[in-house]
């Protein structure tokens, strides 16, 4: 499996109104450098190799140092999805305008999709082995995605560009396509990105399903 690039993800660092000492950067670089490490791990072995140990290997630390900053496994697994739910939130608010239309949404989601298609679909797989912590981040992506898909389909309604049905059936139908795509990629597209080969059909799809 390819390496996975973590140059999209970005770390807040809290600001404050005096400069942080230097053990305060220290513990946030380290704590970064376990986040990099352990969706370096996930991507290549997914949660399921994700033990602490492997990703304390995988900076150079001691063990005991991911409970420094993480008291559980469960709570740094719980981080890593809410990382890649972040990533991924932050594509979607690039949205040109601040009444995007159903193709721009979801244009946006696909894009979003492709960029962390590797992560994505290890939480997908794993989902239901994951903490109640961590697949709460899960639906909460899920939701704002659903959100984004409703106001715009609302919008094309309005203008008559969009037929009557349940917005809530259609937000569903459009995270279940493009969940089972990505969790059979190696079917769809062997080797390769299920959203760059498939996602343009699959938003066909559902513009003909709601086209008047």
């Amino acid at each position: 499996m390819s390496a996975y690039s973590l140059s999209t993800y970005s770390f807040n660092m809290p600001t404050t109104a005096t400069r942080p000492s230097q053990r305060t950067r220290q513990r946030d670089a380290t704590r970064r450098r376990l986040i990099q490490a352990g969706l370096r791990v996930v991507a290549a072995e997914g949660f399921a190799g994700a033990s602490t140990a492997a990703i304390a290997r995988a900076t150079g630390k001691a063990h005991g140092t991911v409970f420094v900053h993480f008291p559980t496994r469960a709570a740094l697994v719980a981080e890593l999805v809410a990382e890649v739910g972040r990533a991924m939130s932050a594509e979607l608010a690039q949205l040109a305008s601040g009444a995007p239309t159903l193709p721009e949404v979801l244009d946006a989601h696909l894009l979003a999709l492709k960029k962390h298609e590797q992560l994505y679909a290890r939480v997908l797989c794993e989902a239901s082995t994951l903490p109640k912590s961590a697949r709460a981040q899960v639906f909460a992506l899920q939701s704002g995605i659903a959100f984004r898909l409703r106001n715009a389909w609302q919008r094309a309604r309005a203008q008559g560009t969009a037929r009557d049905l349940d917005p809530v059936a259609l937000s569903n139908i459009w995270i279940s396509l493009t969940n089972h795509y990505l969790m059979n990629r190696d079917l769809f597209a062997p080797g390769g990105s299920v959203i760059a080969q498939c996602g343009a059909a699959l938003k066909a799809q559902l513009l003909d399903l709601i086209r008047p």
